[in-house]
């Protein structure tokens, strides 16, 4: 909050008489070293590549919120089983339980349920496992009670750069969110100076990664599909847009992130002077 393979896959290697033993290993070796999405049982690794973005064509943005624009999530998730006395063995397959995209955190996300009644259940679920909670813990799973709700933990600079990008083309945020952490979330980041649109998972009764919370906010943008550049830092999330046709970009790096945001505000500015230049010519003939 991977996919297999299968098939015989053949060894482009002769096979030459070695003394020493050779250990094929298939999966390419990928820079890393720590996956936020893997945290919430994403292989990003495994999932095609996307195309390359093609930033003069984009007609509107799309940003996620928690981990892109605000800092925390998902390691405070990993983390919470130490806090509680659960060793990684018995908390990794409980938060596959939880998290999961048929959990109960999908039901809150969704606003199918409370909070209360998702604090409850990870009570239940870490005494029975073994573990110490109380409830201030269970409410502060993820670092806190409210989580998206730290100005501290915001990214200015991704910020600015939304701000910048919007006096372009329409921007919008896409949130997978809990109904009680909105009014707190809001107040912190003030969406209606960075966004046209903000769907938020609890209000429209549908998550990342299903189709339909997509075809909301491409209706409410007015664009196509293709026509949109998408910003997340869960892998899932960005291969069910894709599949769309949005065009997605990865966050790892605020930095990386930045640049690639710069890149599409200089194309978004080359498109509208382009744009504009004949309109210009066409009224100055007029005018002549």
């Amino acid at each position: 909050m991977g996919s297999g393979t299968s098939g015989i896959v053949p060894d482009p290697i002769p096979l030459v008489p070695d003394p020493i033993p050779l250990v094929p290993d298939p999966i390419p070796l990928v820079p890393d070293p720590i996956s936020l999405a893997a945290f919430f049982l994403v292989n990003s690794a495994a999932m095609p590549a996307p195309a390359p973005v093609d930033l003069s064509s984009v007609r509107a943005a799309v940003f996620d919120y928690g981990g892109v624009l605000i800092d925390g999530g998902p390691r405070e998730v990993v983390a919470f089983g130490d806090r509680v006395g659960l060793h990684e063995d018995v908390w990794k397959p409980l938060r596959r339980r939880f998290f999961g995209n048929d959990g109960i955190w999908a039901d809150l996300e969704r606003g199918e349920v409370a909070f209360s009644d998702f604090t409850a259940a990870l009570m239940l679920a870490v005494t029975e496992a073994g573990g110490t909670i109380t409830a201030d813990q269970a409410a502060s799973f993820m670092g806190s009670s409210d989580p998206m709700g730290h100005r501290a933990r915001l990214r200015p600079a991704m910020l600015d750069a939304v701000r910048r990008l919007r006096t372009l083309i329409p921007t919008a945020l896409l949130t997978n969110n809990v109904r009680e952490w909105r009014e707190g979330w809001e107040a912190v980041l003030e969406p209606r100076a960075l966004f046209d649109l903000v769907i938020d998972s609890s209000e429209v009764g549908a998550r990342k990664p299903e189709t339909r919370i997509y075809e909301i906010t491409r209706e409410k943008l007015g664009v196509a599909h293709d026509e949109i550049f998408f910003l997340d830092d869960i892998g899932q999330n960005l291969k069910a847009a894709r599949v769309l046709g949005w065009q997605t970009v990865l966050f790892t790096e605020t930095d990386d992130a930045l640049a690639t945001l710069e890149a599409l505000i200089a194309a978004q500015q080359r498109r509208l002077g382009s744009e504009a230049a004949p309109r210009l010519r066409e009224t100055s003939d007029s005018a002549a």
